[in-house]
């Protein structure tokens, strides 16, 4: 293989990795405008949202360095003289971020993508001042195109909004000024020895600090804290409860099985009666007091004549006599036991 076939593989590699890259950019941050708009629906908590996000990414950025890297890249420190090349990126990364969620709250997915595009008009004229980039006629079509078709959508648009468009025209800014800084700050010698993956990960990292400042100046965490108290954790209690009797109903299911085989019917019965009196009074110490004096004698009663009804069973009421009868009991009888739920089934001691 001569040096120019060498040359052409390399150039090969390099553009089918910036198609998959940008493949990759385009469908993960198109499906994440959709999840985002139902992610604020669910938890309307913009800043703390984004808060989760990041913090997200910054722990399976951490995971990639030190335990599963996917890249050779090394996470370099981050000196005084980068820190204060990197915050004008961070903010108008928090401004590109923040403005984006602000807008999906009140407009729709598809405006957000269609006017977030004036983006590309925006920063191919920042571009031609800022860093000298040319433009042809057929790219000046293209963009006044783009800007005329987003005029015809923006006054058809049913969810028009205009804290909504307010909103879009921040993210625009922020957008613009943010591609246009970050392609003239990673040249920088200084960059020189930070990748993209360590980009990103002080982008994530530097902004948890700025969302979190920010969640607490409009007020977000005061309400996370009072709606996660009237509403998340009555949720999470509802879950818990569910899960909780899962394990209980395993729990139990597998704990009878296992006293069948280790100890007597009678002494299951023993159990049982004992237990009808403990789950009352558990129900009325933690669920509802739903007893009064004269309930709670009529109570004990009730189970008094249940247990005496089936003569097998009556002296499986009184803890005394059922230790001699424990003690007692043939291994060849066949015993009926009633269960918590009323059914019934026989068993051989």
């Amino acid at each position: 293989m001569n040096d120019q076939d060498t040359d052409q593989s390399t150039t090969g590699n390099v553009k089918t990795k910036t198609i998959l890259t940008l493949l990759l950019y385009c469908i993960s941050g198109s499906l994440l405008t959709i999840l985002n708009k139902l992610a604020i629906i669910a938890f309307p908590f913009i800043n703390l949202l984004l808060v989760l996000q990041n913090g997200v990414t910054v722990i399976l950025l951490l995971v990639n360095f030190y335990f599963c890297p996917l890249t050779l890249e090394r996470l370099p420190p981050l000196n005084f003289t980068v820190l204060k090349i990197w915050i004008p990126v961070v903010l108008l990364f928090v401004m590109m971020l923040t403005s984006s969620l602000f807008a999906l709250k009140y407009v729709s997915v598809p405006t957000v993508i269609v006017i977030r595009n004036l983006s590309t008009v925006s920063v191919a004229i920042l571009e031609y001042f800022v860093i000298g980039n040319k433009i042809d006629i057929l790219s000046i079509g293209t963009l006044f195109g783009m800007f005329f078709g987003a005029i015809v959508y923006a006054l058809h648009d049913l969810t028009f909004s205009i804290e909504g468009y307010i909103w879009l025209c921040v993210n625009i800014i922020g957008t613009s000024l943010y591609q246009v800084y970050i392609k003239k700050v990673v040249h920088m010698p200084e960059m020189k020895d930070i990748g993209p993956i360590s980009m990103s990960y002080y982008n994530n990292l530097i902004s948890l600090l700025i969302l979190f400042i920010l969640a607490c100046v409009m007020g977000e965490l005061k309400s996370f804290l009072l709606y996660f108290q009237s509403i998340f954790l009555p949720k999470i209690k509802s879950i818990c409860i569910v899960f909780l009797s899962c394990i209980l109903g395993f729990t139990l299911s597998t704990s009878a099985f296992a006293l069948n085989k280790l100890i007597s019917p009678t002494s299951i019965m023993v159990a049982n009666n004992v237990n009808k009196f403990a789950l009352i009074i558990l129900s009325e110490i933690f669920v509802q007091s739903t007893l009064d004096l004269t309930a709670s004698i009529a109570t004990i009663f009730v189970l008094f004549y249940g247990c005496y009804s089936d003569p097998n069973q009556a002296a499986s009421f009184f803890i005394p006599s059922l230790i001699a009868k424990i003690k007692d009991a043939p291994t060849d009888t066949r015993l009926e036991i009633r269960g918590l739920d009323g059914t019934r089934d026989f068993i051989t001691a």
